[in-house]
This record gives C-alpha cells, sequence and structure tokens, in this order.
C-alpha cells in the first residue's frame, strides 16, 4: 500500500478506524509512526504522525506536500455491462490512468442492470492506495446513444471492420461496446469506426482494457 486514504485527509488531527485501522494493524505500526495519508480530491498528500493507539489510531498531522501530477485527461465510452466485470476491470483501468469512464445504456445492455457507483468508488479508492494514483476515475452514465450524442458530439465506435486506432484524433471518444457489440441502428448514428488488430473476438472488458493500453502506455 502506498498511502492510506481519508476522506478527511488535511485535517489538523484524524481518527482512523474501520478498515483502514485494519490495515495499519496488519502493517503493525507502532506509536509515533509516520503515515502518508491522501483524499484523493485536493491532490496533496499529508504525513500524519501516530499519537495514541487502541481501538483505533489518532494522528497528528505533521505536513503536506504536493506530489508531481501525471495524470491523464483521457476519458472512454463503455456500453454498460455486468457489474461483476466492470469491478473487475476498473482496478486495471484505473492504474492506467484512465480520467473518466462515460457509461452508456445501448441496445445489447441488461437494462435491469444497475451501477453501484458508490461500490465502485471503493474499489478505486483500493486501486489507488496500491499503485500511487493521486485520485480516482470519474463516471458519467447515458441511458441511450441519443442521449451520449447530444452532450458529446465527437465520438466514434471501436467495432469490427473499422480503421486502424493509429487514426484516431485527439479528441476522439472512443466507443467500446457491450458483449454483444452494437446494434445496426446503433452503428448508423456514428461516422467514425475503428478496430482493434486482433483476429480473436474480444470480451468488452478485454476490448476496453486494450483500447486504453493503447493511448496511455
Amino acid at each position: 500500500m502506498r498511502f492510506l486514504y481519508d476522506i478527511n485527509a488535511g485535517n489538523e488531527s484524524l481518527e482512523i478506524k474501520g478498515e483502514s485501522f485494519n490495515h495499519l494493524k496488519a502493517r503493525r505500526v507502532k506509536l509515533g509512526e509516520r503515515i502518508e495519508i491522501r483524499n484523493l480530491q485536493d491532490g496533496y498528500s499529508y504525513l500524519y504522525e501516530i499519537k495514541e493507539l487502541g481501538r483505533s489510531a489518532v494522528c497528528e498531522l505533521v505536513f503536506r506536500s504536493l506530489p508531481k501530477s501525471e495524470e491523464s485527461d483521457f476519458s472512454v465510452v463503455w456500453a454498460v455491462v455486468e457489474p461483476s466485470v466492470i469491478e473487475k476491470t476498473l482496478p486495471s483501468l484505473n492504474e492506467l490512468g484512465v480520467a473518466k469512464i462515460i457509461f452508456v445504456y445501448t441496445e445489447f445492455s441488461q437494462k435491469n442492470i444497475k451501477l453501484d457507483l458508490a461500490r465502485f468508488e471503493r474499489i478505486l479508492i483500493s486501486s489507488s492506495e496500491q499503485c500511487g494514483r493521486n485520485s480516482i476515475i470519474k463516471f458519467e452514465i447515458f441511458k441511450s446513444v441519443d442521449e451520449l450524442l447530444e452532450v458529446y458530439k465527437s465520438v466514434a465506435l471501436v467495432d469490427f471492420g473499422g480503421e486502424s486506432l493509429q487514426n484516431a484524433n485527439a479528441g476522439e471518444l472512443l466507443f467500446v461496446g457491450a458483449e454483444g457489440g452494437f446494434s445496426d441502428s446503433e452503428r448508423a448514428k456514428f461516422e467514425r469506426k475503428f478496430s482493434l488488430k486482433c483476429k480473436n473476438i474480444l470480451r468488452s472488458n478485454t476490448a476496453i482494457i486494450s483500447v486504453v493500453s493503447k493511448f496511455l502506455v
């Protein structure tokens, strides 16, 4: 773990309890030890000294620093798929540096799926604690392709038979489909289409990791 997350990081005094305190116990921290804590919102890293240890840890702020920021502004559009698939994929996308995921309910998405953004955020916080990222992925949700296109005009599909991804413009949002891809009526709404150089049919989560990797790695 690179640092500990606490939404109140920055306060002069912090009480660490619950799951975060369990992490500290697993690390066998001692009285007087200093730990790095971040809130993943203001960009700062805060160093605290442990002043009390019992059923929780009471810490006092020593100083704060502003780590060098290497955050990307890369956003990607992803058709809604099973939450379990999203949850398994989020840590990888977070580690790669995706700034925002725009979820869209497409014709091949199951309409009864409800996205638990609070749970996604907890997964991302844990990911950032492990990989050292000083933020987490942001989310947007649209109920349909038409809704998406009302807000974002420069969107291109990642689909079979398209151009090489190397030809994508910097300002284009790339849209990865659900397991069944896109319907014919959805394809007709987009002028630009790109494909991955893979002969096999990719699962949705494999496709989105592949797309992101081409631009962020």
